[in-house]
Order: C-alpha cells, then sequence, then structure tokens
C-alpha cells in the first residue's frame, strides 16, 4: 500500500467538515502552544538577567534604579508578605506588644536605614544563633537578682528603677517630678550601677551600632512610653529577635526584601510611637 502523502491534521481531499474543523483546530493549538512556550522561555530569561543584576548591584545604587527597584519591589513585596507580615504586620506597622518595630518610621534600631544595612538584618537575624547576626547588647532586666546574663551588673532597688523612669520621662519633655528625676540622672550615669549611659550613651542619643535606642524621642519598640511601660521595660529587659534568613531564601530574594523594607521607610509618613525603647 503507498502512503496517501496526506497529513492527518489537514485530513484527506474531501474530508467532511467536522474533520477540517478539528484538524484547523490542533494546528491552531500547536501554534499557540510554541507561542506560549516561547513567551515562557524569554520571561524566564528576562527575570534570571534581572535577578543577577539585583544581586550584583551595589545594594544602596538599587533605589536610584527605576528598573531593578521595579522589579526589586515586586519581589520584595510578595516575599514581605509570605514571611515577615505574619510578625511586622501587612503594612510593615509592627507589634508593640510583643516589640515587633514599626518598619515605616525611618527610626532604626541598627544602622541609618541604608539597603546594605537591611540586607545585613534580613541575612544573619537579631539575636539569632548565626555568628554574623546583631547580638552586641541586650537590654538587661535589673528588677531580676542577675540582669544581664553575659555581663555582671548589679541589680537595681525598685525606688531606683523609678527614678531612673521619671529621668527618661524628662528627657521626653513630659511632665516629671524634678527631685526624682534628679535621682534617676545619677543611676543613669552611675559608673558602677545602673550604666545606662554605657549603651545609651551620655546624651541618651543610642547607639545604631549595637542597636540601642535613642531615649528622647517618643518612639518606641515596647509599649506606649507611659511610666508604667518604661518602668516595665527597665525592670524586666529587653531582648527582642529578628530570624536569619540566609539559606532559607536566596541572594536576590533576600536583596528584594531589604528593598522593599527601605522602601517602607522611604515612602510612609514618619509616626511617633513604635520603634525605640529603653
Amino acid at each position: 500500500m503507498q502512503p496517501s502523502g496526506h497529513s492527518p491534521t489537514r485530513g484527506p481531499p474531501g474530508a467532511p467538515p467536522k474533520a477540517r474543523a478539528r484538524a484547523r483546530a490542533g494546528r491552531a493549538w500547536l501554534a499557540t502552544a510554541a507561542v506560549l512556550l516561547l513567551a515562557a522561555a524569554l520571561w524566564w530569561r528576562h527575570e534570571a538577567a534581572l535577578s543577577t543584576a539585583l544581586v550584583q548591584a551595589y545594594p544602596d545604587a538599587i533605589p536610584g534604579d527605576p528598573a531593578l527597584e521595579g522589579w526589586a519591589l515586586a519581589r520584595g513585596q510578595s516575599a514581605y508578605a509570605r514571611h515577615c507580615s505574619s510578625c511586622h504586620g501587612a503594612a510593615g506597622e509592627g507589634d508593640r506588644r510583643r516589640g515587633v518595630p514599626d518598619l515605616r518610621d525611618g527610626d532604626w534600631l541598627y544602622g541609618s536605614g541604608r539597603v546594605l544595612e537591611i540586607e545585613r538584618v534580613v541575612l544573619y537575624g537579631i539575636r539569632t544563633a548565626n555568628s554574623k547576626g546583631w547580638r552586641l547588647s541586650v537590654m538587661p532586666g535589673y528588677a531580676r537578682p542577675e540582669p544581664d546574663k553575659q555581663y555582671r551588673l548589679e541589680p537595681l532597688r525598685p525606688s531606683e528603677i523609678d527614678d531612673v523612669t521619671e529621668y527618661l520621662m524628662k528627657l521626653q519633655g513630659q511632665p516629671y517630678d524634678e527631685p526624682i528625676a534628679a535621682r534617676g540622672a545619677l543611676v543613669y550615669r552611675n559608673q558602677a550601677r545602673g550604666l545606662c549611659w554605657d549603651c545609651h550613651g551620655e546624651n541618651a542619643h543610642g547607639n545604631p551600632a549595637i542597636g540601642a535606642p535613642r531615649l528622647t524621642d517618643s518612639i518606641w519598640l515596647y509599649g506606649d512610653g507611659s511610666r508604667a511601660a518604661i518602668r516595665r521595660s527597665i525592670a524586666e529587659g529587653r531582648a527582642g529577635t529578628c530570624p536569619a534568613w540566609v539559606g532559607k531564601l536566596d541572594a536576590a530574594t533576600i536583596r528584594a526584601l531589604a528593598v522593599w523594607v527601605h522602601h517602607l521607610s522611604a515612602r510612609a509618613p514618619a509616626t511617633t510611637h513604635t520603634s525605640a525603647s529603653p
């Protein structure tokens, strides 16, 4: 038997209309599939190129590159929603009950808000098992018999904790009792007890190199800045953590997250209540 030479997708001459219609549909499906495969290949190539460009770029220069920043923001927003929003909130608003910082207010415990600095926190975390993470300081709990497990510190008497609390109210421009605040200033600057100045500085402006917050503003990580909230921080101590994402997320996603958090801070109005704590 000789082959007919007719394509099965075209159908033999004189084929019924339904057969010809099926053949046309088959050809159209094959053409569509080819176009989709080509589009997918081009898309993946484009994504790979941008991912490589993002990782190779200097982090702090990315906000000045509209195309690269736009791609990073889209990827970073998606990664933030999956991995960070459960703690920091959908809009980056934080949670003062748990000491989760507001990422929008431009007040930074560590560094000054550069993409490079944010990326380091995302990579290595804060007070994690990773040796490259930020963990140089904690807020001692001065009402405990042993305020700090890493450094030897003497506990403070309840009256001394009240005095330091009053001094911090004065530093913030809140109503205060001058004699009590004066006693608190002595405890704050004491070279042997208290030692508040050692982390927060003589002028209480903090130290972003170790994560010691400024105490002269009205921005708070824990609580609302009331006497009760401040006293609780001094008495019980604070040592919040942030997970390290190195080894869990790829380099491009981590950098995109840093760009997104930088964007949150740059675009949102300043707040006065959620990103520092004694």
